[in-house]
């Protein structure tokens, strides 16, 4: 009989940290590859909702990449701001912005989480995501809003961290990105 052989358990190669303001310079995202190659997505309602084809790339422009700089900077004070860091590479990062949103002031928003295409399917998003959630609760929030694109593949990823189509919807959202689909994750569990 064979001795039973244990399994090596790898240590992720990132390191996830919070940042500060001083952190995030003009520069910051500039090798970071965002670049997604979206085929179908979501649209209608979430009780209607259907998969339409709607190919095409998204990714961010130099000076969309700058503003966005500056506004995690901005936020990184009163609200959180996260890096995935592999060595020196950044990995993947996230947001939340500080202010109460909802009736009760229950939501905190979601702005950001992204996973370089280098780093995707490897549970990176799902790590974030989970510092994410932590943060929320850190911040007195019961929710977090979420604006997901309506890509599949971006839907689908939220469904899997436990997000729901919104109870409440943040109108300002969906006038800036009147496509996203617009979910929550419940953060007592």
């Amino acid at each position: 009989m064979k001795p039973f052989a244990f399994a090596t358990i790898v240590p992720f190669p990132w390191v996830i940290r919070r940042l500060s303001a001083a952190d995030i310079d003009a520069r910051w995202l500039d090798d970071f590859q965002r670049r997604q190659e979206v085929t179908l997505v979501y649209r209608g309602a979430p009780g209607d909702r259907r998969i339409e084809a709607e190919p095409f790339i998204d990714d961010w422009s130099a000076d969309e990449r700058r503003a966005l700089c500056r506004e995690l900077a901005a936020m990184a004070g009163a609200g959180r701001v996260w890096a995935a860091m592999e060595g020196e590479s950044l990995a993947g990062f996230a947001a939340i912005s500080p202010e109460p949103l909802g009736p009760d002031g229950e939501y905190r928003q979601l702005k950001e989480l992204q996973v370089d295409a280098r780093w995707r399917g490897r549970g990176l998003g799902r790590d974030l995501m989970r510092e994410c959630m932590a943060g929320g609760r850190a911040m007195g929030a019961g929710r977090l809003y979420v604006s997901s694109h309506s890509a599949i593949e971006t839907v689908s990823f939220y469904e899997r961290c436990g997000c729901v189509p919104a109870r409440w919807l943040h109108g300002p959202q969906i006038e800036l990105e009147s496509f996203d689909w617009q979910m929550e994750r419940d953060l007592g569990s």
